[in-house]
């Protein structure tokens, strides 16, 4: 015969399971906050005594204001300090703070500009008041049943064990009481249950202790929301910004490409065909040849319309998905390159990610053919989550010369500033000698699925929405993901 246990009883095991895995933690983070009282309480009797100290009074209120400005500065400090001592405790991080630019070029007014910042102010409220207040009642509440139910536990084992001694005072006394005299045992036992049951909240405590140090610290020792929108509404402008002008500088790139190879091609073979013409009927040689000159032409003009097309979305990325689309990138290298795709099974990147994943991929690979040298190049593709949020990585490596930098008006600084736009980051190691690494990470905006989207079930999707390898039938978990070499 087998029991069940309810779920509801699981879930509070584990939930008391999680308190003690949790506690040295806390304590450890509580002992600390009454050693800081303490020595905040000390800090309190020296400024007082450093103040009283002066007969005069215009010195006193001097020092006054010094210890005041010190202050303002110890108290950002040790802000800071509580902030990454609540992370320790896995307590959430407040609002990061925007602190007030110093833009006084006299050092002293510089060190007075500190009172025009209310985060000071606020971090000096914590300092001096919040924390030695709070964290002394909780230290002080914690140990207080701490030591009630040591002394509970110890009272219980000495009423369990000990004999009555009829000649001793504390004997005779308890003898008045036959109440209590009569049920030594019972009470002994009561007082170790209790204190038991004292140390058994402990973790409960503990955790509630730093829950509430972390939820009074936050408002205080945090950023104002407006300071957040304000932050964000600057990201926003600069990622605005970048993307205008990398489209603008692509734009006008490929005007200019245009103008100067298949237009110029264009009236070149038109120039020839006239020539072409007039000449058919008194000089067929001469007229053959021009033809065959044009036709040359059209070829040359064909090839780089070709090239320049590769600057818009190719039909093949918006058919077959990203992983198709680089797999003919990789086709059309003149570097021998590894493409692996780890894209995992249903993830559905959004389709302006994909193109500029592309368009990066495409950019990278033609700087390895260009500049490097390189003999054999990987590109991998990978969408991992990080933090609970996606992203799309794409990695090129070669093994060329090394040496490749973020430059003005060159390939990386142009993938860099197309990022910008994007929300993403450009990593580059290229030390002299090679090899270099290349590593793009684009914020996948909303997260991708792992599956058909919300009220749309799995298998239902359209053709065309569904990526290559989503039409290919589910192997064992440790397959390993696709690869592809391309050699020319």
């Amino acid at each position: 015969m087998t029991t069940e246990t309810s779920p509801m009883a699981d879930e509070k095991r584990s939930l008391y399971g999680s308190l003690w895995r949790a506690f040295p933690r806390d304590v450890g983070y509580l002992a600390l906050t009454g050693v800081l009282a303490l020595v905040a309480g000390s800090l309190y009797g020296t400024a007082g005594s450093m103040v009283s100290g002066f007969g005069d009074a215009l010195g006193s209120l001097v020092l006054f204001a010094i210890l005041v400005l010190a202050a303002l500065y110890l108290a950002k400090q040790f802000g800071r300090l509580e902030i990454l001592r609540l992370g320790w405790a896995r307590e959430p991080a407040p609002r990061p703070v925007v602190w007030r630019r110093l833009t006084a070029t006299n050092r002293f007014v510089r060190l007075l500009e500190v009172a025009a910042d209310p985060h000071y102010w606020l971090y000096l409220l914590y300092l001096a008041v919040v924390f030695p207040i709070l964290g002394g009642f909780v230290v002080g509440l914690i140990g207080s049943v701490v030591f009630g139910g040591m002394a509970g536990i110890a009272v219980g084992i000495v009423l369990l064990v000990a004999r009555a001694d009829p000649g001793s005072d504390l004997w005779r006394a308890l003898t008045q009481q036959p109440w209590f005299f009569d049920n030594l045992r019972l009470f002994g036992a009561v007082s170790v249950v209790l204190g038991l049951a004292l140390l058994a909240l402990l973790p409960l405590l503990t955790r509630g202790g730093v829950k509430l140090m972390g939820a009074v610290a936050r408002p205080l020792l945090g950023g104002f929301r407006s300071e957040q929108l304000q932050a964000e509404v600057a990201g926003l402008e600069v990622s605005r910004s970048a993307a205008v002008s990398a489209e603008g500088t692509a734009l006008r790139r490929l005007e200019r490409d245009i103008h100067d190879g298949p237009q110029q091609r264009l009236i070149r073979i038109q120039m020839d065909l006239a020539a072409a013409s007039r000449a058919v009927d008194t000089d067929v040689v001469r007229g053959k040849a021009l033809i065959e000159e044009a036709i040359q032409q059209s070829r040359d003009a064909l090839e780089e319309l070709r090239a320049l097309s590769r600057g818009f979305a190719p039909p093949l990325l918006l058919d077959r998905g990203l992983a198709a689309a680089l797999d003919a990138v990789v086709d059309r290298s003149t570097v021998a390159t590894r493409f692996t795709d780890e894209l995992p099974e249903g993830v559905r990147i959004p389709v302006e990610i994909e193109r500029n994943a592309y368009f990066i991929a495409a950019e990278l690979l033609t700087n390895v053919a260009k500049h490097s040298g390189a003999g054999r190049a990987e590109l991998i593709l990978s969408a991992p989550v990080l933090g609970g949020s996606r992203e799309l990585v794409v990695v090129v490596t070669d093994d060329g010369a090394g040496g490749a930098t973020v430059s003005d008006g060159h390939g990386l600084a142009g993938i860099e500033q197309r990022l910008t736009g994007l929300g993403g980051t450009l990593e580059l190691r290229s030390p002299a000698g090679g090899p270099t690494h290349v590593a793009v990470r684009i914020p996948v905006t909303p997260p991708a699925g792992e599956g058909g989207a919300e009220g749309e079930p799995d298998g239902e999707r359209d053709p065309a929405e569904v990526p290559e390898a989503d039409a290919v039938p589910e192997t064992a978990p440790e397959a390993a993901a696709p690869t592809r070499d391309s050699a020319s």
